[in-house]
C-alpha cells in the first residue's frame, strides 16, 4: 500500500482506476479556477465570494486580509502546477496527490474549528463552508479508487500472483 501512495521511481505508469484520473482532473480544473480568483481578484475573493464582511480603521485592515488571501492563492497556484504535472507526466504519483488534497481539507477543517466565524461575519454562508466537506468526500474517493488496481496491473509474469 504504502509504494502504491509513494512509489521508489516517478513515472507515468498509471494502475489505479480510471475514475480516479478523471476526477482529479475535474478537481484540478476547480482548483484551478479557485488559486486564480484568490491569486488575482482584488479582494482575494474574501468579501465577493466569500461574503466576509468588510472591516474599517486606519490603516485599512481589510488590505491585510486581501493580501494574505493573495498569498494563499499563490501558494495554490504552486499546488496546481505539482497536480498538472503528475497528471501529464507523473501519473503514479495520483494517489500521493490524492492522499495530499484529503490532508488538506482535514486541514482546512481544522482551521475553521480553532479559529471559527460566527454568522457576523459574513454577509451569507459562503461557499467553501459546504465546498471543503464536499471536497473531502470527493478527495477520499479518488484517494480510494486510485489504490484499486486494475485487475490485469497486479499480477506477474511469473505465476500471475497479485500483489
Amino acid at each position: 500500500m504504502f509504494e502504491r501512495i509513494l512509489p521508489p521511481m516517478a513515472n507515468n505508469e498509471y494502475r489505479g482506476s480510471p475514475l480516479a484520473f478523471y476526477g482529479l482532473c475535474l478537481f484540478t480544473a476547480v482548483f484551478a479556477f479557485r488559486s486564480l480568483v484568490h491569486f488575482l481578484k482584488d479582494d482575494g475573493g474574501i468579501n465577493s465570494i466569500a461574503s466576509i464582511i468588510t472591516f474599517h480603521g486606519t490603516p485599512d485592515p481589510d488590505q491585510v486580509i486581501h493580501l494574505f488571501a493573495s498569498l494563499w492563492g499563490g501558494q495554490q497556484l504552486i499546488t496546481l502546477v505539482i497536480l498538472v504535472t503528475v497528471l501529464f507526466r507523473y501519473r503514479n504519483l495520483i494517489p500521493f496527490m490524492a492522499l495530499l488534497l484529503v490532508i488538506e481539507q482535514l486541514t482546512r477543517m481544522a482551521s475553521g474549528l480553532m479559529h471559527p466565524l460566527d454568522p457576523t461575519f459574513y454577509e451569507y454562508r459562503p461557499p467553501g463552508a459546504a465546498g471543503t466537506f464536499i471536497f473531502l468526500v470527493f478527495s477520499l474517493l479518488i484517494l480510494v479508487l486510485s489504490l484499486r488496481q486494475r485487475p490485469d496491473s497486479g499480477a506477474k509474469r511469473s505465476g500471475g500472483r497479485r500483489d
